[in-house]
């Protein structure tokens, strides 16, 4: 006797449309978007700075294992994204990256 085919529910949560009205990221012409960006502003190194922190964070929290690579499997892509947070009056107290 066969298994049973089961339909798969769609979950209405999980729709790709709805997902991307519930969250958005707000990116000002303050922040950097490339690193280029971040080496030539005159923030550079407050935002190089945040850059060695968020290393520093993620080596500590053992967030990765280095692993020899196989020539069959794809790398996970990654990107820098960088923002300055600001206080309830709009000073500029830390640089994240």
């Amino acid at each position: 006797m066969g298994r049973s085919v089961q339909e798969r529910m769609h979950i209405e949560r999980y729709n790709p449309y709805a997902f991307c009205s519930i969250f958005s990221l707000s990116i000002t012409d303050d922040d950097p978007r490339i690193v280029k960006e971040v080496v030539d502003s005159k923030d550079g190194k407050l935002w190089k700075e945040a850059m060695v922190d968020e290393m520093a964070s993620l080596h500590k929290n053992e967030a990765w294992d280095l692993v020899e690579f196989s020539t069959r499997r794809k790398p996970i892509g990654n990107k820098w994204v960088f923002k300055k947070k600001t206080n309830e009056v709009g000073k500029e107290e830390k640089y994240k990256a």
